[in-house]
């Protein structure tokens, strides 16, 4: 029966340290041998054989030696330390929660504090901690990975929580994976019968409690360790004197053809002609040199092993990746890139936007994804027809809200079958327990047939989402579901898949422990290498240094001397060292001085010229690279320094490119550019500027609005027209939109009681008014009992609105009632679908809408109208100023005037009405802008509109060929512009207004065409 070994094996016969500087010297005197002679007896072994190593690239390197000499790998295991772990733990009977579920569970701790505590110090640290829990539970993991307690932090708000999180935690039958890790050495079973651990120093100290657990479970054990150096020898000199207190002294590796394994860069290993340095522009400039460089190294038949090394994932590893596949470079890419998940689509991102706000536009983007998956009654067109009308009608959003208004609203034609649709659209509850919370998401996922989602939550909560007691927000538990079912995987090229090959991406701390022939540092600017993780939350630094001060203790107790000898140091049992930012710097710089040493042949570094944060300015480069390039040239680099090595390598590179395709001009390409061209060339709008090549066979008829606006912006409503593409623009205008529509609707509504061309008597206006307030009240006490109904309050800023627009329509109609002079009125008199506009023999134009208020006098047989004077009234309840044409300035008219503002888009609308019940028969007609601050006078006539005949021909001329073209910006930094529904590129404005004169004359002032 084997004994447990969960005390220190001073001098054990079964554990080996060997200890050097060289990789290359490693691989040869221990790593070899060893796999040698494991080769030979492993068949015979009854335990498998393994060797862990701190980097994959690590194992990839010893697997490839081997095969390269024709060795056999079977039987021996080549393991991560998350795979050494899932071994050692499997039989132990312990739950290692996801990091998932630790940031739920300390946010719900977090949350319990912030309601419950009377403390407002604490109510802040709580509601800091639940809004991101990640920066305190990295405090906590780094706590318990050196050993110590919660006592340790000095807030008694921060240590109360985390000591409620750690009893939570256990509630739920979880155990911290670190004291997972320590336990793991009371079992007795031994696990392996060899086993050999490589490549770990002092930047591992969280792994050390795995790792001794690890060499316990072995029968017997190889070590390899590095030896310390200057830039973090304190750390290392730990690391190295914890092995040897715990396992005896470590024998010295002998140096590779005699050379000392001493660690130490002086000056630079390989010649300064073999070190290279490039700097580009940009990233995209930056990574073609970076692939140069590598295909230039390739060449070399000194080149066995060439690393790229970056400090992270980001665009630059990305870039390069990218190239090296373009260029055919086989490669291991070992950091990859981020790709969604499975459940990661337009749907799930709906949905939990959807949860998260359930208002208007986001049940939008999930109505448009999820289409065919539950609604059977009604299309998703027509349900957000029905939204957006009641949305426009009661200008609140809240989709419950907006249900019940469909269901109750008998002016919505589908709005009960918008109510019943929306029935299967379900809002998860602002607090539960979790339980419940699961409860509910397993309904909607049901609905929403998302079988497989709720298969693999169940999954992750199983046995454990019972125990967590307590309600929590809504938002905590979508912020978990985001992280447990949208984790992005790691994606690579298919020619980045191939760990033997000779070219390797790695970040610069998954490439130590390996010889390489050729290195090239990637991306040095201060702002990027060596990134360093954020500072230890919540822990200051004189802390950090005395709890490690507290943990080393000198060996006295050693019975034979050790390599350091006599007082060297090592770490109590049960401790690790705590690495705070101080500590990592030290680790990071000695990684980078043991890659250079680590290089035989050739080096090479890179940078950018200017910051990818704020492209004007120059980015410094990092101090590894001036010391890099110091070395090299025996000079500092400067500003000018950096400028010179971008221009020398733009020359080097030239038109280089690892893209094929990029030299090749093909057809989609040089039509794409022929359109650029035309766009911006002096002529006409063109098939490429919102113009059809060949006018429709079908006719197109426009609201009055979009004739307006098509003077203003003629590519949006050419878009809208002829594309069925509309911009969703979100201009922060909806109060003066939803007024707008409020005052309409009442007053229509006082007059006409459901009549669409009723006419009824001015004297009736007293009467009208009172209806108007009738409306208005009855409208408010409408939306307040379905806010009521929800247990929810009328807002007081829709209050303060609704008051505002009964104010105006109130005004409007007093205005009416001062009028004695004319005999009848009509409100939200409709148009013909569409009303037709004779300007000639041949054309016509077509338009539709609806005028706001007509006055009438003079009854006539023969007017369609009924009546032959009119008087055109179209309400503005915004800041729009009316129409003067008395105001003149010198050497103008009215008729000059009038024109002017039309070719702005201003009076198009009323002049267009004008034009249309001329049609209908009447003969006089009068028009007015109205606004609330304005009296209500004639502005303009009949006869002013009739005289611009070429101007209306123009836009007969738009509505039969579709030439519309382009006028104004595309994005402006001051002012408003509406949004574009397709990617559109700009134009110069000026350039714009040169080809609209060319496209459409007439909306040119004689004057202007002078001077041009």
């Amino acid at each position: 029966m084997s004994h447990a070994r969960s005390e220190p094996e001073v001098h054990s016969r079964r554990v080996s340290l060997h200890i050097g500087a060289s990789p290359e010297a490693a691989w040869k005197n221990v790593v070899r041998h060893w796999l040698e002679r494991i080769g030979t007896r492993i068949l015979q072994a009854k335990k498998p054989a393994a060797v862990v190593t701190a980097s994959r690239s690590q194992a990839y390197f010893f697997r490839s030696r081997l095969l390269a000499e024709g060795k056999s790998l079977l039987a021996v295991k080549f393991l991560s330390p998350p795979q050494l772990r899932e071994l050692l733990l499997r039989d132990g009977g312990q739950r290692v929660p996801l990091r998932e579920h630790l940031r739920l569970i300390l946010t719900v701790t977090a949350e319990e504090f912030a309601s419950k505590s009377t403390d407002d110090k604490t109510v802040l640290v709580a509601k800091s901690i639940a809004r991101d829990a990640d920066r305190f539970l990295r405090a906590l993991d780094e706590l318990r990975a050196a050993g110590w307690t919660f006592d340790e932090i000095e807030s008694p708000a921060l240590r109360e929580i985390a000591a409620r999180f750690e009893q939570r935690v256990h509630e739920c039958g979880f155990t911290f994976v670190h004291d997972a890790d320590r336990a793991a050495r009371a079992h007795a079973q031994p696990l392996f019968s060899n086993l050999l651990l490589f490549g770990f120093d002092a930047a591992h100290w969280p792994l050390w409690p795995l790792l001794h657990a690890a060499t316990l479970r072995a029968d017997k054990a190889t070590v390899v360790l590095s030896d310390p150096r200057d830039e973090a020898r304190d750390l290392d000199e730990a690391w190295v004197g914890t092995w040897e207190e715990t396992f005896g002294p470590a024998e010295v590796i002998p140096g590779t053809n005699g050379e000392s394994t001493a660690s130490s860069v002086e000056s630079l290993l390989v010649p300064a002609s073999n070190v290279h340095f490039v700097i580009g522009r940009d990233t995209t400039q930056q990574a073609r040199a970076i692939v140069a460089l590598a295909a230039k190294f390739l060449a070399d038949s000194h080149c066995e092993r060439l690393g790229i090394l970056f400090s992270g994932p980001g665009a630059l590893p990305r870039l390069v990746a990218t190239f090296l596949e373009s260029a055919g470079i086989a490669h291991n890419d070992g950091i990859a890139h981020l790709a969604p998940s499975a459940f990661d689509d337009d749907a799930w991102r709906a949905w939990l936007e959807l949860q998260q706000t359930p208002r208007l536009k986001p049940l939008f983007r999930l109505l448009r994804v999820i289409e065919g998956r539950i609604f059977d009654e009604l299309p998703v067109l027509k349900i957000e027809e029905t939204l957006r009308r009641a949305y426009n009608d009661m200008l609140i959003d809240d989709i419950e809200l907006l249900r019940d208004y469909c269901a109750n609203g008998s002016d919505l034609r589908h709005g009960n079958a918008a109510a019943r649709e929306l029935e299967k659209i379900q809002v998860l509850p602002e607090n539960a327990t979790l339980a419940e919370f699961l409860s509910h998401t397993r309904t909607i996922f049901s609905k929403l047939r998302w079988r497989e989602h709720w298969n693999e939550l169940e999954r992750l909560s199983r046995n454990w989402s019972d125990l967590l007691p307590g309600n929590f927000s809504k938002s905590s538990y979508l912020r978990w579901l985001r992280e447990l079912l949208g984790a992005p995987t790691l994606e690579r090229d298919d020619l980045g898949l191939h760990p033997y090959a000779r070219v390797h991406l790695l970040a610069y701390g998954n490439a130590q422990g390996q010889p390489w022939s050729h290195l090239i540092f990637a991306g040095l600017n201060d702002e990027a290498w060596p990134a360093l993780n954020d500072e230890l939350a919540f822990i200051r630094d004189e802390q950090i240094d005395e709890l490690n001060r507290q943990n080393k203790t000198l060996n006295r107790r050693a019975s034979k001397r050790g390599r350091q000898g006599e007082g060297h140091c090592s770490l109590r049992d049960g401790k690790t060292l705590l690495l705070g930012p101080n500590e990592q710097r030290q680790i990071r710089r000695r990684q980078l001085f043991d890659l250079v040493e680590s290089v035989s042949t050739g080096i090479a570094a890179s940078a950018s010229l200017y910051s990818e944060a704020l492209p004007s300015r120059i980015a410094n480069p990092s101090e590894f690279f001036s010391w890099l390039y110091f070395n090299t040239h025996g000079r500092g680099v400067s500003q000018q320094t950096l400028h010179s090595l971008e221009q020398q390598t733009r020359d080097w590179l030239k038109d280089w490119s690892p893209v094929d395709a990029q030299k090749v001009d093909s057809i989609s390409v040089g039509r794409t550019g022929y359109a650029f061209d035309a766009r911006r060339q002096l002529r006409p709008a063109g098939e490429y500027e919102f113009a059809l090549r060949s006018p429709l066979d079908q006719e197109k008829s426009l609201r009055v609005t979009q004739w307006e606006q098509a003077l203003r912006w003629p590519a949006i409503v050419w878009m809208e027209i002829f594309l069925g593409v509309e911009p969703d623009d979100d201009t922060g205008d909806t109060w003066a939109i939803a007024t707008g529509q409020w005052v309409h609707r009442w007053l229509a509504h006082s007059v006409r009681n459901g009549e669409h061309r009723k006419f009824v008597g001015v004297d009736r206006a007293d009467e009208i008014r009172e209806r108007i307030w009738k409306e208005a009240r009855e409208f408010r006490e409408r939306v307040a009992a379905l806010c009521s109904g929800r247990g929810k309050v009328l807002p007081d800023w829709w209050r303060s609105g609704w008051s505002n627009a009964l104010y105006i329509a109130d005004c409007l109609a007093a205005k009416v009632s001062d009028l004695h002079d004319w005999s009848e009125m009509a409100v939200e008199y409709s148009l013909g679908e569409p009303s037709l506009i004779p300007l000639s023999e041949k054309e016509t134009l077509r338009v539709r809408g609806r005028i706001d208020l007509i006055l009438a006098r003079a009854k006539s047989d023969q007017s369609q109208i009924g009546y032959k004077d009119l008087w055109v009234v179209d309400y503005k309840t915004g800041r729009q100023r009316g129409f003067s044409l008395k105001e003149l300035r010198k050497k103008d008219t009215p008729q000059r005037k009038f024109r002017k503002q039309l070719i702005d888009g201003r009076g198009v609308q009323l002049a267009l009405y004008a034009l249309a019940v001329h049609a209908l028969g009447a003969e006089h007609v009068q028009l007015t802008l109205l606004s609330p601050a304005e009296q209500l006078e004639p502005q303009f006539h009949l006869d002013d509109v009739l005289v611009q005949k070429d101007f209306w021909s123009e836009l007969h001329r738009m509505q039969e060929r579709g030439v519309f073209g382009m006028l104004g910006p595309v994005h402006t930094d001051f002012g408003f512009a509406r949004s574009y529904p397709l990617a559109t590129l700009p134009i110069d404005i000026d350039l714009l207004k040169e080809k609209w004169a060319l496209t459409h004359p007439a909306f040119v002032l004689e004057e202007e065409e002078k001077v041009k």
